[in-house]
Parts: C-alpha cells; sequence; structure tokens
C-alpha cells in the first residue's frame, strides 16, 4: 500500500503535513504583525514594542520567501 499507484505516500502526506503547518505559521505570523501595527489608542502614538513586534513578524514571512526562492533557483544551491 506504500506505493500504490507509484506514489510514496508515507512522503506525500508528510510533504502535505509540513506545507499545512508553515502555511499556518506563516499567515498566523502575518496577521499578528498586522494586529501589533493596528494597536495604539491614538493615531500615530504605536508602543515600541508592538513595532518591533510587528517588523519580527514580518521578517518571518520574508524569511520564508527568501528560503523558498533559494529552494526553488537551482544556482542557489
Amino acid at each position: 500500500m506504500t506505493n500504490f499507484l507509484g506514489i510514496d505516500w508515507g512522503a506525500f502526506a508528510l510533504v502535505f503535513v509540513v506545507a499545512l503547518v508553515a502555511t499556518a505559521v506563516i499567515v498566523s505570523s502575518f496577521a499578528t504583525a498586522l494586529r501589533l501595527l493596528a494597536a495604539g489608542g491614538d493615531v500615530g502614538h504605536r508602543p515600541r514594542a508592538a513595532t518591533v513586534g510587528a517588523y519580527a513578524c514580518f521578517a518571518v514571512g520574508v524569511a520564508a520567501v527568501l528560503y523558498g526562492l533559494y529552494l526553488i533557483i537551482p544556482p542557489f544551491h
């Protein structure tokens, strides 16, 4: 059953789970960054910790995109 139809279903399931978890982490990080940027009562008076946290969350997304490009483009490795 492992190679039914010539497909390694264990590897397929592993790739599916990793992609699902990575997607959830990246989307959650982006949503958290947007929420942190919206923090603060007055316009233009956002707490410094919220700004730093938002940029850190955005950095997670940027790192994921750059790592994906590294994996896709053969001359990079």
